[in-house]
């Protein structure tokens, strides 16, 4: 029914949605298939070198009109060179309130560790998800939602804006297609993996060179479509079509400049068991037909009963992936492979003590070459709450791991009870996690209620030091919610 009506509103909106419609419906009409089948630059440097800044020409934050020219609404970026410093700044987003909420507005801040300085980088729409720090450490892309009072039409812009400030600029806007309503604890489009969207369900991960933006949107909550943006130029291609039973497809994170990790896992709606976690390599220049994909399989993950999580190294050589069987005693296990696939290696197993049989590692970032930063689960109490009511008030420890022969992991912290705590940003690129001369690392928390009739939820940012100590508190609120979004230098 909405798609007769999309049909039969010509707008300019209307246009855009229709025509991104016609590229999925044309797709559809070929049988779907979807079968398994250089040298990194995702490595940070050491503290960029000054240069000087150049000033940002005026930008456009509204839609990119559509027109014959333009029928998909895109704009290219515009974008000049920002001079770069030796302070190590955590950029992070502040959502003002409740989401949905007309009256709260997102933020974009960056904080100087050296000096405490914080600065508002830029405020945009209700809410600001999915943000990203380029791989020059210059330029902050994030979607942004309107408030749908002042535009109807589109459930989310892509934004860009420049550290300082300056630049800010939309380059597509998502219209209003049949994504999937949010309903109830689960809705479709959330997965049983690694990985699941938020709402709407949109995702999209930045490539190394800055170049190629791969936006992903999930349909009804049947089908996973997989758009690729040229940034310079506009264009605006079909790259992948992916609509299996009970699955859905999400871009994780760029190998290098041409090839992306894709997730494939089980839709929460479709009840137990899940089907396992695949991951597959995806080529962006040789993949020409969205239905007929060239991606090669890297690895299947069963999640049942299981955590898992996955990273690359810092110079794009090697997978890790850390699984946590949760069958008590829990069982850790982390394993390690060419990046590309090939022959795995156990670089940890670990079976939970006796005394303390839910202890297991629940995520792994890689942080070097050869050393990972582990967030251990390592014990839990309980807080009464009514006869068959109770709370959990977990433990964690941060450590390091080597992935170089059989080691046993080194406590970098043990961390403040009474929170929960992740080192899952949402795109897992190396400075969104660690600072870009490579000696601190980022987290976030979630202070758990510490009394039955306790109902606000805090959230927090910390940082600390890779080489060990109590992190430290950036920023916490329970007026709104705050995410790391990663490192630069200025």
């Amino acid at each position: 029914m909405r798609r007769r009506i999309i049909a039969r509103s010509m707008t300019r909106p209307g246009i855009a949605c229709l025509i991104f419609l016609c590229l999925l419906l044309t797709a559809c009409n070929a049988s779907i298939s979807i079968y398994g089948g250089g040298a990194g630059i995702r490595q940070a440097t050491a503290t960029p070198t000054p240069q000087r800044s150049i000033p940002m020409p005026a930008t456009q934050t509204s839609c990119p009109s559509v027109s014959p020219s333009n029928p998909l609404g895109t704009r290219a970026a515009v974008m000049r060179p920002l001079g770069l410093g030796s302070h190590q700044n955590l950029v992070y987003v502040y959502n003002e309130g409740q989401p949905q909420i007309s009256a709260a507005h997102g933020h974009l801040v960056r904080y100087d560790i050296t000096t405490s300085r914080r600065v508002t980088i830029a405020t945009s729409g209700l809410r600001i998800s999915e943000a990203q720090v380029s791989a020059d450490g210059q330029w902050i892309m994030f979607l942004s939602l309107p408030d749908p009072h002042s535009d109807p039409n589109h459930v989310a812009l892509l934004q860009m804006v420049r550290l300082d400030g300056q630049g800010l600029q939309t380059l597509y806007c998502f219209p209003k297609l049949p994504y999937t309503p949010e309903d109830g604890i689960f809705s479709a489009f959330q997965g049983r993996g690694i990985l699941s969207y938020a709402y709407p369900p949109l995702r999209f991960i930045w490539s190394p060179d800055e170049r190629h933006v791969l936006l992903s949107a999930d349909l009804e909550g049947t089908t996973s479509l997989m758009t690729l943006l040229d940034i310079r130029t506009g264009s605006l291609r079909q790259l992948l079509l992916y609509s299996q039973y009970c699955r859905l497809a999400i871009p994780l994170t760029w190998l290098d400049s041409n090839q992306a990790y894709i997730v494939t896992e089980g839709r929460a709606t479709c009840g137990s068991p899940p089907p396992p976690m695949d991951l597959y390599l995806l080529n962006i220049a040789k993949s020409t037909n969205p239905v007929d994909p060239q991606w090669n399989a890297i690895l299947s993950q069963n999640v049942r009963f299981t955590e898992a999580s996955v990273d690359i190294s810092p110079d794009s050589s090697h997978l890790f992936t850390s699984t946590c069987e949760m069958t008590e005693p829990f069982v850790t296990t982390i394993i390690g492979e060419p990046a590309r696939g090939g022959a795995q290696t156990i670089i940890y197993h670990q079976l939970a003590s006796a005394q303390n049989p839910e202890s297991c590692v629940e995520s792994i970032r890689a942080t070097a070459k050869n050393a990972l930063l582990m967030l251990i689960h390592s014990g839990r109490s309980y807080l009464q709450c009514g006869e068959n009511s109770q709370q959990y008030r977990d433990a964690f420890q941060l450590a390091t791991l080597s992935t170089a022969g059989h080691s046993q992991p080194r406590i970098l912290a043990n961390l403040e009870r009474g929170r929960s705590y992740s080192l899952g940003q949402d795109v897992p690129t190396l400075w969104s996690l660690v600072s870009r001369d490579s000696r601190f690392y980022a987290i976030t928390a979630a202070r758990v209620p510490t009394t039955c009739s306790q109902r606000s939820v805090e959230t927090m940012i910390l940082y600390g030091r890779l080489s060990g100590g109590a992190p430290v508190v950036v920023v916490r609120t329970s007026a709104g919610t705050v995410d790391v979004v990663g490192w630069t230098a200025l």
